[in-house]
């Protein structure tokens, strides 16, 4: 009778099955950064989408209202007359792009919520803010003009800019991200808004020293930029000589 022939099955060691976990485990430490850093580039990419719609929105809207970009509502009459995202609605559509998804919470702030605003589009959570164009205005009704006024010539109306009113379009800031808590509809330069309302490191993930948001321009682009680089060495925000003299506020 033959002998048969026991074959004794390998198995690993305790010292190769560290080894194998601890190699699992470095190469899951190397990938698991670039995961994070892919989800909040594509979070910003989808920003990037979202105000180019609201600002091909406003170029759309412009169009339909002889060149004229929606108006500015007179702070002091709370809710008289509707803001910009009911403006521009019928050409956005989805309140759903208002937020960025890159927002610490998903209820950003908005005046018309707590001020019980009759205009929906005016009451939805919003991470966006638009130009105030104060110093655009400031030259076209009068040195003092305030955002809590009327226009004084001509009288009674409310402020807005056309498209020939701003001479560099695709190096002029419309849209931007302001700060969860802020309700703000409009990024007030005079006001300092850029340093109270703005948020500027929107995409900043754990170092807000590398951070940057994202913003639209008056021609409808749109494009992530680095913290502060929309305000030095050029104010994108202003339409005037302001843009780059650093002249104090009227």
């Amino acid at each position: 009778m033959k002998k048969l022939m026991v074959r004794k099955m390998a198995a690993f060691t305790l010292i190769e099955l560290l080894v194998v976990i601890a190699i699992i485990c470095i190469l899951a430490s190397m990938m698991l950064p670039a995961l994070g850093q892919a989800k909040a580039t594509a979070r910003r990419i989808k920003c990037v989408s979202n105000q180019h719609q609201i600002s091909l929105a406003n170029m759309m809207y412009a169009d339909d209202f002889s060149g004229g970009y929606p108006p500015r509502p007179e702070d002091r009459v709370a809710n008289r007359n509707p803001r910009w995202p009911t403006l521009l609605f019928p050409y956005y559509l989805s309140t759903n792009i208002m937020v960025c998804p890159s927002e610490a919470t998903n209820t950003p702030n908005a005046a018309g919520i707590a001020g019980g605003s009759p205009y929906l589009q005016d009451r939805v959570y919003r991470s966006y803010i638009i130009n105030g164009f104060n110093d655009g205005y400031a030259a076209k009704y009068a040195p003092g003009w305030t955002s809590t006024t009327y226009c004084t010539n001509p009288p009674n109306q409310l402020p807005f800019l056309k498209e020939n009113e701003i001479p560099l379009p695709s190096d002029t800031a419309i849209f931007s991200e302001k700060l969860s808590f802020a309700a703000d509809y409009f990024m007030d330069y005079f006001n300092i808004d850029d340093g109270n309302i703005l948020d500027q490191t929107k995409h900043s993930g754990q170092n807000t020293n590398l951070g940057g948001s994202v913003i639209a321009f008056v021609d409808g682009g749109a494009r992530y930029m680095k913290d502060l680089t929309s305000m030095q060495p050029v104010i994108l925000w202003c339409t005037t000589a302001y843009r780059t003299n650093g002249v104090a506020p009227p």
